[in-house]
């Protein structure tokens, strides 16, 4: 057996030829596996160079004071991102492209990206969606990765918009820290206006004991006044008596009628005086009646006001405990997307927003607790209110009281007025009783006293009387401007009040827009729907390369044919030109590939059920194709022999290579893309695709030409060079002549 193995080897290293064969059937493998495995080293590091339409139909939506074009941005990142080699076009334009051979898929933003991505911030809420349309026929294998490629833009965008999401909860959680933080220095302010308030009931307090104290003052000097008229009455009386006795002795005492006439005059002013002191007495008590029942109508409004502002701090209460329980659902929502994604506790601004949060519902808290203190403090303001209206209305009645005694007073003094009339009168009658004046003198003498006692002690009680007044009127001057002070501490409050109120109602808008409902939760998870639009589609691997595969089978298949018929044998053909020979052995290797092409078909639609589109033409496309590849191979083999064969071998390899059955063209080296539209399987198999899965019949006929071009080429070149080749090849004379 070793010798066998030594002789072989030696018989084969003796001849030129076969020393030449053999290192070519050495590296046949190699080239084999050398052009695949170059033409498909790394399609996927060149997909840069696939062209893919997008089209950007968004319109803009206005947010928070500013226009918000997600589309745009999409765009603008690709524009920067360099995985496929995008174009960016409108929509005709990218459909067109996409049926021809221009774009290999094509991703369309619809015109409401925009408007449902920001429908999230809304009550209603609707996915965005992405149209992704691609065309199977073209490249089976481009669509997955297109498939692929678009599921990963799908997932960035759907981050872009998470990401976008989280930053508007982070903004309201801020933007609500903030109101919160105004509510809370609205709080403060309200506080200080019950101080405030507080304060200005303790002056209203002050000014309504002086006014009491006052009082006090004014019924004292009434009283002293009353006791002065009872004397003055008494005394009046006894002067009247004497005046009589007086009277009857008038004659006798004449030279002194003039003296006493006058001190009655006087004695009648001093009355009239009196009389007019107490009408002046009696109009101020009517004076302060009056401001004492503005001041209990003043009390009356307070007391309204400050019942109306405890109804809304009960509405603000309830607001907040509304907000917290929110605060409480946000905290939850917020937990429960931390559960379903734990690495967005990574993120420091999510930490930072869930603190953010708690921070803000312990803080509303405390601002409901101070409410609520606040509230009992308004309360205690009110219950103060009214005893203080109560003494006003008793203040009031002293009011009353006063004046009937004033009038009573104003009654005595008219009475005394008239007893001067009387004694007026007595005196006129003077002389006829001035026989009695010695005796009647002391009555008088002592009457005149005590009229006089009487008037000091009404004069005394009148000053008495004007400084009570006097300090009640200063003490209601200390209840006005209490009054006023309460007033713009209640309009203070009434500011804080409603700051709070807009602040809390706020922040209750933003925390129901950030509600985490199914909705809204599954918005956040799946933003975005992928619509995917399949043109021309192809269901699986095998459909997808049988337009690949089938050139390849039938190329084989009409190499095969060469080993049945020899084209040199021409025996029995003596008065046969060489073309003839030649042509006629090249048509009936091409019927035998005809029928190689009909039953290959044939079994992968019946067997494989393979769909096709256009039977006719798919079976025409065969047809042509075996008879093409036959004139093909014959010529090389006519020229060649049995290295003819081998030449064919190396044309399958490139054409497999080289006709974009697998990878897209762009995905591979230039020398292939160079070799591409010189080889008819690149027509071949561009044809099957529109007979298997598309409909492009104009396509169809411009690859039949090129292919039938092909063979009428090399039908032509046999014919021509068939007359220079003879019985035998010799390069296969000088390989059988070695062995």
């Amino acid at each position: 057996m070793l010798n066998v193995i030594f002789n072989e080897l030696k018989r084969l290293a003796q001849n030129r030829f076969i020393r030449l064969a053999v290192i070519v059937i050495i590296f046949m493998p190699l080239l084999y596996s050398f052009l695949y495995l170059y033409a498909f080293w790394d399609p996927y590091g060149k997909l840069d160079k696939l062209p893919v339409a997008v089209v950007n139909q968004d319109k803009s939506v206005l947010y928070d004071g500013k226009y918000k074009n997600f589309g745009d941005d999409i765009v603008k990142e690709l524009k920067n991102n360099h995985d496929f080699k995008w174009s960016f076009v409108n929509y005709d334009d990218g459909l067109n492209g996409l049926k021809g051979n221009k774009y290999y898929f094509m991703i369309v933003i619809p015109k409401d990206f925009s408007k449902n991505i920001l429908s999230v911030n809304g009550n209603t809420v609707e996915k965005a969606h992405i149209q992704y349309m691609t065309n199977d026929k073209k490249n089976f294998l481009a669509t997955q990765l297109g498939n692929k490629a678009v599921e990963n833009l799908t997932q960035k965008i759907s981050d872009t918009i998470r990401k976008s999401y989280i930053d508007t909860v982070f903004s309201n959680v801020k933007n609500m820290g903030d109101g919160l933080k105004q509510a809370s220095l609205a709080e403060k302010q309200l506080s200080d206006g019950a101080k405030m308030l507080n304060d200005g009931v303790s002056k209203l307090n002050d000014g309504i004991n002086k006014a009491l104290v006052g009082t006090n003052q004014f019924k004292d000097g009434l009283y002293n006044l009353s006791i002065g008229a009872n004397n003055a009455s008494y005394g009046a009386s006894n002067l009247s008596n004497g005046a009589q006795i007086l009277s009857q002795k008038l004659d006798e005492v004449d030279k002194n009628s003039n003296l006493i006439l006058n001190g009655m005059n006087n004695l009648k002013n001093g009355l009239n005086g009196v009389k007019e002191g107490l009408d002046a007495i009696s109009n101020s008590i009517n004076q302060l009646k009056s401001g004492s029942t503005a001041v209990t109508n003043g009390y009356d409004q307070i007391y309204q006001s400050l019942s109306s502002f405890l109804t809304e701090f009960d509405s603000v209460s309830d607001g907040l405990n509304s907000i917290q329980t929110n605060l409480d659902s946000a905290v939850v929502a917020l937990n429960n997307y931390v559960d379903k994604h734990p690495e967005a506790m990574s993120d420091a601004d999510f930490k930072t927003a869930i603190t953010v949060v708690s921070e803000s519902n312990l803080g509303l808290k405390q601002i409901i607790n101070g409410l609520e203190t606040n509230k009992a403090k308004m309360n205690a303001l009110n219950d103060s209110l009214k005893k203080l209206d109560s003494a006003t209305n008793n203040l009031a009645i002293g009011y009353d009281k006063l004046n009937d005694g004033v009038s009573k007073l104003q009654s005595v003094a008219a009475q005394i007025i008239n007893g001067e009339n009387n004694l007026s009168n007595g005196i006129s009658q003077y002389a006829n009783g001035i026989s009695l004046l010695d005796q009647k003198m002391g009555d008088i003498t002592s009457g005149l006293l005590k009229l006089n006692d009487g008037l000091n002690a009404l004069k005394q009680g009148a000053f008495s009387l004007y400084n009570g007044s006097k300090d009640l009127n200063n003490g209601l001057m200390t209840v006005s401007n209490g009054s006023k002070q309460i007033q713009l501490n209640m309009e203070k409050l009434y500011k804080n009040q409603d700051l709070l109120y807009k602040k809390l109602k706020d922040a209750t808008d933003k925390i129901e827009v950030m509600g985490t409902g199914d909705e809204k939760k599954n918005m956040i998870n799946e933003p975005i729907i992928l619509d995917t639009k399949r043109l021309n589609p192809v269901a699986n691997y095998g459909i997808g390369f049988t337009p690949y595969f089938i050139p390849l089978s039938l190329w084989v298949g009409a190499l095969i044919l060469f080993f049945i018929i020899d084209i040199y044998d021409k025996n029995g053909y003596k008065d046969i030109s060489n073309a003839s020979i030649v042509l006629g052995k090249l048509l009936s290797l091409s019927i035998l590939g005809i029928f190689q092409s009909i039953v290959s078909g044939f079994v992968l639609i019946e067997a494989l059920k393979l769909p096709v589109n256009n039977l006719f033409y798919y079976y025409i496309i065969n047809a042509v194709m075996s008879v093409v590849f036959v004139f093909i191979i014959g010529f090389f083999v006519m020229l060649l022999g049995m290295a003819g064969k081998f030449f064919a071998v190396v044309l399958l390899m490139l054409q497999l290579t080289s006709s974009g059955g697998v990878f897209p063209m762009e995905l591979e080296p230039k020398f292939f893309n160079i070799l591409n539209p010189f080889f008819p399987m690149t027509y071949g198999t561009q044809a099957l695709r529109e007979a298997i899965s598309g409909s492009n019949i104009g396509l169809i006929a411009h690859d039949l030409f090129i292919l039938s071009c092909f063979g009428v080429l090399f039908m032509l070149l046999s014919i021509l060079l068939s007359g220079k080749v003879g019985d035998k090849n010799k390069i296969d004379e000088k390989l059988n002549a070695a062995n």
